[in-house]
């Protein structure tokens, strides 16, 4: 949206400009998105911006699966060590999936053609090093590492439930939030639905990083953005409303509202905002927002930002791997198949 009204929209860079100088860098997905031809188009919105590590649930780890997420993951940030961390792998999650399967309790993880499908399964596409346009419209999804992340993901969504691909957006919370789910991607929110309605389950739930591929550990991110049309009659107050909603004391407020649902766009917010400590006793989700090695992004990138939209908005990532996984189409054919559907996103 922001690219077909850019023409529309009030150059922002003065207050990207003082908000970088207040918080610190912005997210690069953020930049990717709101930044058109190197001018600030919007700027980013904690309100409704979310990313989407791990919710686990500890118990159901710890007795079937043999793996204490608190102990690699420890509420005190202090204690985090990198070598127990770096043990948090996509092999690592598969080893656990399938014993959590053998045992009666699945992870819960879409795959279908709505945004939490996507993001989860972009992330992993993106730590096995998968491009399916670069920046310069080249197509490079017919490579050793689509390949590789593929067979990886037949054996991950042989020990999920089979209704997955036909989930919405809620059908991962649910499927947590029933007892029947070891474990999701998503933010908080599918915790404060069971704090209500099972709070065995939510006393239960960590929130934790994103398992780590053969090229770094990613985890999606779905961002929101303020802007301000150039027909606008009082843009200087415009700028300092939108100046005053991205204040770190606005931003807790937000974060504490949501029960820690949204996410702040900026890094160092993600690591000072105030109020993070009670929302981290409460929520249990002890790394979200992303910091250490874990980098946020988009499925999508880094086609240009128009392309990467259309690659997203088509969910041309989950539909491949679902044609694969679950509709028995070869490997090659498959390919093939999203080469022409990438094809079709660049005559657009």
């Amino acid at each position: 949206m922001i690219r077909i009204h850019a023409e529309a929209l009030e150059p922002l860079d003065d207050v990207a400009a003082e908000l970088i100088r207040q918080n610190g860098p912005i997210s690069p997905v953020f930049e990717y998105l709101g930044k058109i031809k190197g001018t600030w188009r919007a700027v980013p919105a904690t309100r409704l911006s979310q990313v989407k590590p791990c919710c686990s649930r500890l118990d159901l780890y710890k007795e079937h699966a043999g793996i204490d997420l608190r102990d690699i993951f420890p509420a005190d940030e202090a204690k985090h060590e990198k070598a127990k961390i770096a043990t948090w792998t996509w092999d690592t999650y598969l080893a656990c999936a399938e014993k959590l399967f053998k045992a009666g309790y699945p992870v819960g993880l879409p795959m279908g053609q709505t945004a939490d499908s996507v993001d989860w399964v972009g992330a992993l596409l993106n730590s096995y090093g998968v491009v399916m346009v670069d920046a310069k419209d080249n197509i490079r999804i017919n490579s050793d590492q689509t390949r590789e992340a593929l067979e990886y993901l037949k054996k991950l969504m042989a020990v999920n439930p089979p209704e997955v691909y036909a989930w919405d957006d809620a059908g991962n919370n649910r499927w947590l939030i029933s007892g029947k789910g070891s474990g999701i991607m998503n933010p908080p929110s599918a915790w404060a639905v069971a704090k209500r309605d099972n709070p065995k389950v939510a006393e239960n739930c960590w929130t934790h990083p994103m398992p780590k591929g053969p090229k770094g550990r990613f985890v999606g991110q779905l961002p929101t953005f303020y802007g301000l049309w150039n027909f606008s009659k009082n843009k200087p107050a415009a700028k300092e409303l939108l100046l005053h909603l991205s204040q770190k004391a606005s931003v807790a407020r937000l974060v504490q509202a949501s029960f820690g649902m949204t996410s702040p766009p900026s890094t160092p917010c993600t690591t000072s905002t105030p109020g993070r400590p009670s929302r981290r006793r409460s929520a249990r989700s002890i790394t979200y927002p992303p910091r250490g090695d874990e980098q946020t992004s988009i499925a999508g990138a880094p086609a240009r930002a128009e392309v990467g939209a259309q690659i997203y908005n088509q969910a041309i990532n989950t539909v491949m791997v679902s044609k694969f996984t679950q509709g028995g189409e070869k490997l090659d054919d498959m390919i093939k198949w999203a080469e022409n559907e990438l094809e079709g996103t660049l005559r657009a």
